[in-house]
């Protein structure tokens, strides 16, 4: 063999052996799905003389977020959450359909402290917007009362287990501070009534949140 050959079979071997490493070479930025289940627990009032837990109850809350990573570590995304109460409980008379929902979306921002390793912690921070709603009744006559107002900030921390190189999956909980501050009524058929809380009606609340979530590079 010319040496012209042995170099070129020595540069061919080092390419086709590389080509296992660089396809296993992680993201170091791009497009993440996330998919989420947890426990809403309700904390404080939703408004004046009138409980959270009394009012929407405790929540089953699937959501759904998109983020951005900037590099291995950092990224910023957006949530979509709907919590399905378990509704007024004991303020509902007998036979009475009582329902309960909570939307809420807005942003986040993570970071992750190891993400070459199998177990991978994060915390997050992150602000956004929530609607809690109460029904009574079936059909068009039905009463409700809607609440709306800023989740003012909330915190959350998880331990991700990388199964794959684009997919973790892995426990996590959050905690956050909200303030009603738009209340609509309707009650039976009748129109129904918005206005903004008065200061005095204004209360802090707390959702915490335990849940598992999996994420997808993309």
């Amino acid at each position: 063999m010319t040496s012209r050959r042995f170099i070129a079979s020595l540069v061919l071997t080092f390419c086709l052996g590389a080509l296992p490493a660089a396809a296993q070479e992680p993201k170091s930025s791009g497009l993440a799905l996330g998919a989420r289940g947890a426990i809403g627990i309700p904390v404080g009032d939703a408004f004046a003389e009138s409980a959270l837990k009394d009012t929407f109850g405790s929540t089953v809350a699937p959501q759904v977020d998109l983020s951005y990573f900037f590099n291995r570590q950092l990224s910023l995304g957006a949530y979509f959450q709907y919590g399905i109460g378990s509704g007024p409980g004991d303020q509902c008379e007998d036979g009475v359909n009582c329902r309960s929902t909570v939307l809420r979306f807005g942003i986040d921002l993570d970071y992750h402290f190891r993400p070459d390793g199998f177990f991978s912690p994060w915390v997050g921070v992150g602000v956004g917007y929530e609607i809690g709603k109460v029904e009574v009744g079936e059909g068009a006559a039905n009463s409700y009362l809607k609440l709306e107002g800023y989740d003012l900030g909330h915190a959350h921390f998880g331990v991700d287990l990388q199964l794959t190189r684009s997919i973790a999956v892995g426990p996590y909980i959050s905690a956050s501070v909200g303030q009603y501050r738009e209340g609509t009524v309707r009650l039976g058929g009748s129109a129904e009534v918005s206005n903004d809380l008065s200061d005095d009606a204004k209360q802090l609340h707390v959702w915490i949140q335990p849940g598992v979530r999996v994420q997808f590079r993309l």
